[in-house]
């Protein structure tokens, strides 16, 4: 039997897993993200959150929190890591997923709450604190590292940019269809990262 040794085989083969379990949860969870909030719209059109469309919110809602911490936990660790030897890179990493759950745990659950309680709006705070701290620390290193080189050094830094500013625009605006299409223009910056990481190498890889 003949084994095929072509360029394009080579690299599939060489792919780190933080490539493929990190970009590729990143991206996905990225994409469910874009989904629950384009959902998430009509579930603010009605007054009840007995109904489907809740439902499905919500199972996609919850499924990015748990799509993200695969996504930073291979990342981080796997193969070595996208952030290579970095304890700040890798801290970081896991510092964003972290935070991105409590802080979505947080959230989702207001749902269910007149209003969040003193703790719990501290401890949104606090998570959403240590997600950005986390991103940046990562995005710094990412950039800095010799891990990968072309679009993927950058792609945190641009993704947590564009997060970064429809979040805030997102937060100040009163208009649903507008945030709407804020929140929605940051998810698929996400999965975006997510798809640059999955198509990474090492730099001593095949591109």
């Amino acid at each position: 039997m003949s084994h095929d040794t072509t360029p394009a085989t080579a690299a599939r083969r060489s792919r780190p897993r933080w490539s493929s379990w990190g970009g590729g949860a990143l991206l996905a969870g990225g994409l469910v993200l874009l989904t629950a909030t384009i959902i998430e719209y009509f579930v603010w059109q009605t007054t009840t959150l007995a109904t489907g469309v809740f439902v499905v919110f919500s199972v996609l809602f919850l499924a990015n929190i748990v799509l993200y911490l695969v996504a930073m936990s291979a990342l981080a660790l796997a193969d070595g890591g996208i952030a290579g030897r970095s304890a700040i890179g890798r801290t970081g990493l896991v510092l964003f997923g972290l935070g991105w759950a409590v802080g979505q745990a947080v959230y989702w659950s207001s749902y269910f709450l007149d209003a969040l309680p003193v703790a719990l709006d501290v401890l949104g705070t606090v998570a959403l604190v240590v997600t950005y701290a986390g991103a940046v620390a990562a995005a710094v290193v990412i950039a800095l590292g010799r891990v990968v080189h072309g679009l993927a050094r950058w792609s945190l830094v641009v993704g947590l940019a564009i997060g970064a500013i429809c979040a805030g625009i997102a937060n100040a605006v009163s208009d649903q269809v507008l945030t709407t299409v804020l929140l929605s223009v940051s998810c698929a910056a996400q999965a975006w990262v997510g798809l640059t990481y999955l198509r990474a190498r090492r730099r001593s890889d095949p591109a």
